[in-house]
């Protein structure tokens, strides 16, 4: 049963830390996604002011081009972190059912146990009322 619950409080901790994993690279993805639009926002406001000024007008391309490229290594970073999500969900799923594997195993031999502790005092109590029921009788005969 010991050996039940140790293997029982490893397999959880493995799962937590799978969780802490998973939570971690959804937590990247979301601050992809929100570079993407701060990225974004910051393409419309370089926009504006380049239809707003000659000279804004002539650093805009360049600035274009870098905006282009980062939003390019942000979906790419989007992609590759989904992936890896995508295995990290898959290995908190197996992590789960095998921690359920040894609990439900401990669950059916604390059942067992306690299935034979109750068969041992039935056993007990009859033979207290046998005892008892002898003496009776016993004690009529005389």
């Amino acid at each position: 049963m010991k050996t039940l619950q140790s293997l029982i409080r490893l397999h959880s901790w493995q799962l937590e830390e799978k969780r802490r994993t998973l939570a971690g690279l959804e937590g990247l993805r979301a601050d992809f996604v929100n570079q993407g639009e701060k990225l974004e926002k910051k393409l419309v406001n370089e926009q504006r002011a380049a239809s707003a000024s000659p000279e804004y007008a002539i650093t805009y391309e360049g600035y274009a081009k870098a905006v282009i490229l980062q939003r390019k290594n942000l979906v790419a970073s989007i992609a590759e972190t989904d992936e890896q999500i995508e295995v990290a969900a898959t290995e908190v799923q197996e992590a789960y059912r095998e921690m359920r594997k040894y609990e439900i195993s401990e669950e059916r031999a604390q059942k067992r146990e306690q299935a034979e502790d109750d068969r041992v005092e039935q056993a007990d109590m009859e033979e207290i009322a046998s005892t008892q029921f002898r003496n009776r009788s016993d004690s009529r005969v005389r």
